[in-house]
């Protein structure tokens, strides 16, 4: 058809440029469309979210890109019989693209301004995270691609779920040292993985923000003290190395949690707070607000305790409805606010 015909991509909640949409731009654009991007940005806070209605009359197709599950919810179409949906926040995860458009490169036209290149050089992982739905979307892991099909700008964030899992991992890392390419591995990286050999290989890429691995399973602390410190050896500067911190309302808030956030401050490596969905709906959902507050703002983070992070963000009520009972208990006070 073509022709002048437009197609209407809609992405959702990505926050980078969504590499499916720019995908579908390329190959439509290829056949004579005329492609048009609506970002919704919407946020992953249930509470935040208001109904939209997306008019897609006129259009001949409409491309719908979701990553976080839930952010769906309150979007509707004028017309949804031309709708197609697909991404890890739908509801068939098992959704492709067809092969014609997979092998498109990507049209970043469609997100002007953008400087960073996004992809992924493996598919996959060879973890089974019960919170996590990589490995049932994906498979087993494997490469699909090499740096040179990815590298469209001076920067790239690499997607990879399980980088350091790739047999051949040390060899891309010294391609990338050796093409002096600025990058960083966004997703983040295995810590159990972590060797000598490795991590100095990390420390001389031309990396930018930090580099950051995962601490989601108390049981794992002695593991990834182990690894920590190899780390350390090559990774020399303070504050250079991010931990996601996965919390759901069925963990302890003060022995699991709030443990391994101070562990982090100990360590002086950053906490980034990640957040199950049900923890919007929990009681403690204040403190896990306030948590995030706290761990996602490293200037926050590093220089003040949450003690003082309370203080500061309730003026002159010493100790706020936020803080719960166990950090009051702690301090042999008392909750002072009505």
């Amino acid at each position: 058809m073509g022709n002048g015909v437009k197609i209407l991509l809609v992405d959702v909640d990505s926050t980078i440029p969504n590499i499916a949409l720019m995908r579908l731009s390329e190959y439509y654009k290829s056949c004579g469309y005329v492609i048009e991007l609506l970002r919704l940005n919407i946020p992953i806070y249930k509470h935040l979210k208001a109904p939209i209605v997306i008019n897609t009359e006129g259009y001949y197709r409409v491309f719908v890109s979701t990553i976080f599950r839930g952010t769906m919810e309150g979007v509707s179409f004028s017309d949804p019989d031309n709708v197609d949906i697909g991404g890890t926040g739908s509801d068939d995860i098992h959704k492709t693209l067809e092969e014609k458009v997979e092998r498109c490169e990507c049209d970043y036209s469609i997100y002007p301004g953008c400087d960073t290149s996004v992809g992924f050089i493996s598919r996959g992982c060879i973890r089974n995270c019960e919170f996590c739905v990589v490995q049932q979307k994906e498979g087993k892991l494997r490469q699909v691609s090499n740096i040179d099909d990815i590298v469209r700008h001076k920067k790239v964030k690499f997607l990879d779920n399980n980088f350091l899992a790739l047999p051949n991992h040390k060899e891309l890392l010294q391609q990338l040292i050796d093409k002096k390419i600025r990058c960083q591995f966004n997703q983040g990286l295995d810590i159990r993985l972590v060797n000598d050999e490795n991590a100095k290989l990390l420390s001389k890429l031309n990396y930018f923000g930090e580099y950051v691995f995962a601490f989601d399973d108390l049981k794992l602390q002695s593991k990834i003290e182990e690894k920590l410190a190899v780390l350390k050896k090559y990774i020399l500067k303070d504050w250079k190395i991010k931990f996601f911190v996965y919390c759901n309302p069925k963990m302890d808030i003060e022995k699991d949690v709030y443990h391994r956030i101070l562990w982090c401050k100990e360590n002086k490596v950053l906490p980034y707070f990640m957040r199950h969905s049900d923890c919007w709906l929990s009681e403690n959902k204040q403190t896990y607000n306030d948590f995030s507050a706290w761990c996602n703002q490293p200037g926050i983070f590093k220089h003040h305790t949450y003690e003082e992070f309370c203080k500061k963000r309730r003026a002159n009520k010493p100790y706020p409805r936020c803080c719960p009972q166990w950090f009051l208990d702690m301090r042999g006070c008392r909750n002072e606010m009505v």
